[in-house]
Formats: structure tokens, sequence, C-alpha cells
């Protein structure tokens, strides 16, 4: 099957698993994946282990226009501001994994140093964003100064991560890995 026809599929994958794995809720979250100057994005409001194709939004970077019959999600400029500055950028992701979101939230992030080495290769850098209310300029703005710092994945406090990379599975890698160290994290302290 041509790539460009695949690009949707992938998303819808990765939406799936992200919901089947509990690191979001099935209306929470959303995804855009991106083939040339196209970007396919998950709509808001429906569940992401029931999309289908023509549920996906499509947003052309060259002509800043979205097209589709469902409304995109309210996540879409912190997607494609990244998407605009960062060349290499194939896939934005964003998830509400529990434990590590709530973990960042009462602790930092400090507590990475203390977890396997691994985690490292599969997340990166990862930073807080200052808060701002979801859907909102601002929040994109926010998330992009830390993508542009370096960071693979950036969490939003009280609300979830957002991962970027370059495939499908650097991103989805960023965001599983994060909630394993988390919970690696936990179990280490109570054993303690």
């Amino acid at each position: 099957m041509n790539d460009i026809l695949t690009e949707p599929y992938i998303l819808i994958d990765a939406m799936k698993f992200l919901v089947v794995k509990r690191l979001t809720n099935p209306r929470g979250g959303n995804g855009s994946i991106r083939k040339g100057s196209l970007v396919w994005l998950t709509p808001s409001g429906i569940p992401k282990h029931m999309l289908r194709v023509n549920d996906l939004v499509i947003y052309d970077l060259d002509r800043n226009l979205y097209m589709g019959l469902r409304k995109p999600s309210i996540e879409i400029n912190a997607h494609i501001m990244i998407y605009k500055k960062i060349d290499h950028a194939k896939v934005v992701l964003h998830a509400h994994p529990p434990i590590s979101t709530a973990l960042v939230d009462v602790a930092g992030i400090d507590w990475l140093d203390e977890v396997f080495a691994e985690i490292k290769y599969s997340v990166g850098r990862v930073s807080i964003c200052k808060p701002a209310p979801p859907g909102t300029i601002d929040l994109a703005n926010n998330i992009l100064e830390e993508v542009l710092k370096g960071s693979r994945l950036v969490v939003i406090p009280r609300h979830g991560v957002i991962s970027w990379g370059e495939d499908i599975g650097i991103a989805l890698d960023a965001i599983v890995a994060f909630e394993d160290a988390a919970k690696y994290y936990l179990v280490k302290r109570i054993m303690k």
C-alpha cells in the first residue's frame, strides 16, 4: 500500500494502543502523523479506540487549513507548531498516563535519575512545561518552548504528556517508558 495511505492507519493503531494500555482514557489524548505537508489529526470527542480513517482530520501545513468531517482535536495548535518548527518531526502524541503524570505533579522529575538507565534511550530529555488551559495558544507555546530545548517528552502539569518523534515507535516508546519508569520508581520507594 502507498505510504500516504498507510499513515492514517498507523495513527489509529497508536491511539488504540494508548487506550488499551491505559495510557489515556478513551476520549482523552490525541495524536497526529505527518507525511510531507499533510498531517492527519485525531478528531475531538470520538473515543480513540473506535477511530476510523474517515474520522481523522487532515491539516495542510502549506495552506494552513484543515479538512474533514469532524472538528480537530483541541490541541491542534501544539501539534502544528511542533511540525512547523521541527522538520524531522513526523508524529506527535498526547496522552494522560496516570502514574507518571501524578508523580511529576507531586515530585517533579528528579526521580528520573533513580530509574533504570534505559529510560534515557527511550525517553531522552523530559521537561515540565508551564501550565495553561487545555487547547490554548499559551499551552501550545509552552509545550513548543520545551520541545525546542530538546525535550522528547513534555509533561503538562495536572494534565498529561506530549511526545514527538521521527516515527510512531519513537513517540509511543517515550510515553510507555516514562509510565514504566514511574511504576518502577514507586515500587522501589515502597519496597525500601
